[in-house]
């Protein structure tokens, strides 16, 4: 019998086991803090623990408070994943992605430079969007907010475009 780390940290879970623990995590949030559940506000608050003194409008008004539970919340995002690699016996720092930095055959610094402005245009599209995927899709539909249901159909049409136009052009075609 395998450990019960293999089954919390290693193994995927079943949908049911994540969408219930999401579903419990939401109301939770709300209980305690009187707040939605989403990623790209902890960001905010560390680039403004980064850049303390940028008058940026978004900066000073959204994140008057830096130290939030969502500060936290991005660690534990961070050791979580770092403690399912200890478990699965794979821990360290690696730009391998698999298939796609096999197809490409990029040196780690392109690799590292594209993941990079990836997650700049994410935090970008996430701002102009009022909030990330988990916090439209999660909190926003459970509350029947329209902007929210049609910024999520817009996360999935925008990544089913962008998963195949790297499909295509990165990695040789269709299929």
């Amino acid at each position: 019998m395998e450990p019960i780390a293999q089954y919390v940290f290693v193994k995927p879970w079943p949908f049911w086991a994540g969408g219930l623990i999401i579903g419990l995590l939401v109301p939770l949030l709300y209980y305690f803090y009187n707040t939605p559940l989403g990623v790209s506000t902890g960001y905010g608050n560390l680039v403004k623990m980064i850049f303390p003194s940028r008058h940026l409008k978004w900066i000073r008004s959204k994140f008057a408070d830096t130290w939030s539970w969502r500060v936290y919340f991005i660690a534990g995002i961070i050791l979580g994943g770092f403690i399912s690699s200890v478990f699965a016996g794979q821990a360290g720092f690696t730009l391998e992605m698999g298939q796609f930095t096999d197809a490409v055959g990029w040196p780690a610094i392109f690799i590292a430079l594209y993941f990079f402005g990836g997650g700049v245009f994410l935090g970008l599209g996430a701002r102009i969007a009022g909030g990330c995927t988990s916090g439209h899709s999660i909190h926003g539909i459970a509350n029947l907010h329209l902007s929210s249901i049609l910024a999520t159909v817009m996360f999935l049409i925008g990544g089913i475009v962008a998963a195949n136009l790297v499909r295509i052009v990165l990695l040789g075609g269709v299929g």
